[in-house]
């Protein structure tokens, strides 16, 4: 199965941003007309050094990491000398970069040691600073002792008694357990979570909706990793029947595993509806990748259900359409809807990144191609009797024996009422089957009748 990305189930309480990128909060910059100057003094002011000192330091950096962190940690050294009262982010940012430059050189021991010395001496500084530290902890999500990290962090502001942000940072501990597949730590920790929602006869507690939500989603997440189906069935209507407002990007999350989890029972038209219903969450959220990918899966159940209707035709839909995996989507319901499958299997092939490319969309091709074929035989034998198998194989562009194995398959399921000569190579149709066989069985009653209507007259006759 494809790997959750940790993007793909962050909410609107934690967007992430590297302020640094942009200046940064609190970085300040003074411009000066022609002529004008600073206070001589102002260069021996150590207020002064430490602010230039970090963006020297980010500077030299960009083109020298090593030399970069030598800077910052002048950084540090002079921000030693500005009084307590007067200090401002600055050793907050040097730690940050220095850590971010040790992770980009592999320097993992490193990078837990600085982010010690961030989350210990700097602890004051976490909560007012807490879009930065989720930007950090993004960045080195893939460290070995990331763990270990959050558990830092989390002591931290539980010391600064900050409910709501350690709520945050553990949703997002989570998510970060989420990708790196530790499924054991993450359903200890969602369990944990879960408990904190709930009431005391252990019902859940639908004031903490969003919050119940989020979990579920994660939960869901997991399970639809593990293919483990049976728990999020369970899980999966429970989530339906939580009440509130919920944040439409969750929800997608859990409408596009629901969707999948259907998908799985082969249960095409559940799945088709959940698709639909995350395409229009992502949608709603400003998640266009999300509610692109899902619009493929939204095409694809369409196509396995049978249905008849374009999900194209939906407004929202249309406007995707300029997308290239979606072009190729459009296409293939086309073609399928046509019963073309040369032109089906060609848009495949010139479209394998965008199509074959995602695990989930590969896991259920041939199930399509399988619909597709048998769709393209049944109208292929409408008007015979017996048919050559090399024929029909000829026309659904594959190997005379997968043809036999389709038709046994199509015969078993009655939808084919004959026989397979394999010394002959032949379909051999019973009449019953043949839909020209009625026409022909009217034509010889009413000759019959005809015959012997015949024979009384002349009897009489005579």
């Amino acid at each position: 199965h494809k790997q959750l990305k940790m993007s793909d189930y962050d909410d609107d309480m934690m967007y992430d941003y590297d302020e640094d990128a942009y200046g940064g909060e609190g970085d300040e910059f003074d411009f000066y007309d022609d002529g004008e100057e600073q206070d001589d003094g102002a260069s021996d002011d150590p207020v002064v050094m430490v602010e230039n000192k970090y963006f020297e330091a980010k500077d030299i950096a960009e083109d020298d990491p090593e030399d970069g962190l030598a800077m910052f940690d002048e950084v540090l050294e002079i921000e030693k000398d500005v009084p307590e009262e007067d200090r401002q982010n600055w050793g907050f940012k040097a730690l940050k970069r220095i850590i971010k430059l040790n992770f980009q050189l592999k320097r993992y021991p490193e990078v837990k040691k600085r982010y010690e010395q961030l989350v210990t001496e700097r602890a004051d500084f976490l909560v007012e600073n807490e879009k930065a530290l989720n930007s950090l902890l993004d960045f080195i999500a893939d460290a070995p002792d990331i763990k270990h990290l959050f558990d830092l962090t989390l002591e931290q502001l539980k010391k600064k008694g900050n409910k709501k942000a350690c709520l945050r940072l553990e949703l997002r501990l989570a998510k970060v357990l989420l990708q790196k597949k530790d499924y054991k730590s993450l359903e200890v920790s969602l369990d944990k979570l879960h408990e904190d929602c709930q009431l005391p006869d252990g019902s859940d507690d639908q004031s903490k909706g969003n919050q119940l939500m989020e979990i579920y989603a994660l939960k869901i997440a997991m399970f639809t990793a593990n293919d483990d189906l049976r728990r999020l069935k369970v899980l999966y209507e429970k989530a339906l029947n939580i009440k509130g407002l919920c944040n439409p990007r969750i929800s997608g999350i859990i409408h596009e595993c629901g969707g999948k989890m259907h998908m799985r029972e082969k249960n095409w038209e559940k799945a088709n509806t959940d698709f639909f219903e995350a395409f229009k969450n992502y949608d709603d959220a400003g998640t266009r990748n999300l509610s692109c990918k899902c619009l493929k899966y939204l095409v694809l159940a369409n196509m396995l259900s049978g249905s008849k209707i374009n999900p194209f035709h939906e407004q929202r839909a249309k406007s995707y359409q300029s997308n290239a995996e979606i072009k190729a989507m459009i296409d293939l319901i086309r073609f399928y809807q046509e019963n073309d499958i040369r032109n089906f299997e060609k848009v495949l092939s010139e479209n394998k990144d965008a199509i074959m490319g995602d695990d989930f969309m590969k896991d259920y091709i041939e199930d399509l191609m399988k619909k597709l074929r048998s769709q393209v035989l049944l109208q292929l034998i409408r008007p015979y009797t017996n048919i050559s198998i090399r024929f029909i194989s000829g026309e659904l562009n594959i190997k005379p024996e997968e043809v036999e194995s389709l038709l046994v398959e199509l015969i078993l399921d009655k939808k084919v009422r004959g026989k397979v000569d394999q010394i002959e190579q032949l379909l051999l149709l019973t009449e019953s089957l043949s839909p020209n066989y009625n026409k022909y069985v009217a034509i010889q009653k009413w000759t019959k009748n005809l015959s012997s209507l015949e024979k009384s007259v002349f009897g009489r006759v005579n």
